[in-house]
């Protein structure tokens, strides 16, 4: 007997909150303990990952979105050396063999279908438009890291090591997107009311790298003003608003370090963050998905304007603070 297309959707439905329950249990639990995911990969003390960057694909891809946080968050608790990931079926494709008692990782997959109409439903007549009759799903499905994975071919997923692009050219690559930098005062912060990213002085800041981090972070941000993509209403008033996009610039910001090269640094006080991130996950269980969807859409944002972000080379792998945000 055919399943109806309401049985389908309610499954679908179910396996959405099965995803978002265990997405946000990971990432709170991780965050409990003071660990933040964006941040951990290139910690040597935390994790044993030899090839910092973006989490690849079987075909070298780059995930994207709030998989990239959940494979870091798997690289840092299971301490893996490598960012490759198969399935278990495309792992048996190029001859591997997933070792016996191997965790699975899960990611997420966010896609649309098509209602199909049983017996009883819609008639060929029926003007219903395309869009009324599908919906979104949301489910996840498992990879392993290459590091669980035996006999694969000799050179498979070699892996590409970015090294940190100087941070002049970061800041240079910035203003191509039309990032305008003040320097001066203390606090480093972007102004939607003036559209500029303040900046202290180089010198404030413990190294180079660290200030070409700290302007990554101010210009994600940046894209949130109403004029770009128009994500910063209620930020000064609203305390979950804020919490929502301090959490999409911290994802944005380790996506953009990850693709020049860059190791994170803690930007501020995180201890306050945390508490603020984990109120949030638990009111809004879509809340890490959704910052994991805004900080990939400032992401590609800022490429589309400036061009792809610039790096030394590559080796392979053997004013007023209150008016600023943070």
């Amino acid at each position: 007997m055919k399943r109806s297309a309401q049985t389908k959707q309610l499954e679908s439905k179910r396996s959405a909150f099965d995803a978002l329950a265990h997405v946000t249990a990971e990432i709170s639990n991780m965050l409990e303990r003071g660990v933040m995911p964006w941040r951990a990969p290139w910690d040597h003390a935390k994790a044993l990952a030899l090839t910092p960057g973006l989490p690849l694909r079987s075909t070298g891809e780059p995930y994207r979105g709030a998989n990239v946080m959940l494979l870091w968050a798997a690289q840092i608790a299971r301490g893996y050396s490598k960012r490759t990931w198969l399935t278990f079926r495309q792992a048996l494709e190029v001859g591997g063999h997933v070792r016996k008692g191997e965790k699975a990782s899960p990611v997420i997959y966010y896609g649309q279908a098509k209602s199909k109409q049983d017996d009883a439903g819609m008639s060929a007549t029926d003007d219903r438009s395309d869009a009324a009759r599908s919906y979104r799903f949301l489910k996840l499905f498992y990879v392993f890291n290459v590091d669980q994975i035996d006999e694969l071919p000799e050179g498979f997923g070699a892996e590409v090591v970015p090294v940190a692009a100087e941070p002049s050219a970061i800041e240079q690559w910035t203003a191509l997107a039309g990032v305008r930098v003040r320097i001066g005062g203390s606090m480093a912060g972007y102004a939607p009311v003036t559209d500029l990213v303040h900046m202290p002085a180089h010198e404030a800041f413990l190294s180079e790298e660290h200030w070409a981090a700290t302007l990554l972070h101010e210009s994600v941000h940046f894209t949130g003003h109403k004029s770009r993509l128009d994500r910063l209403d209620n930020y000064a008033t609203d305390r979950k608003a804020r919490a929502r996009e301090e959490l999409c610039a911290e994802f944005g910001s380790a996506i953009l370090g990850a693709m020049a090269g860059l190791a994170p640094f803690h930007l501020e006080d995180h201890a306050s963050y945390i508490a603020n991130w984990l109120e949030l996950l638990r009111d809004e269980p879509r809340a890490f998905l959704g910052a994991g969807a805004k900080a990939q859409a400032a992401v590609d944002w800022l490429i589309d304007h400036a061009g792809p972000l610039p790096l030394a080379c590559a080796e392979d792998a053997t004013s007023d603070a209150s008016a600023l945000l943070g």
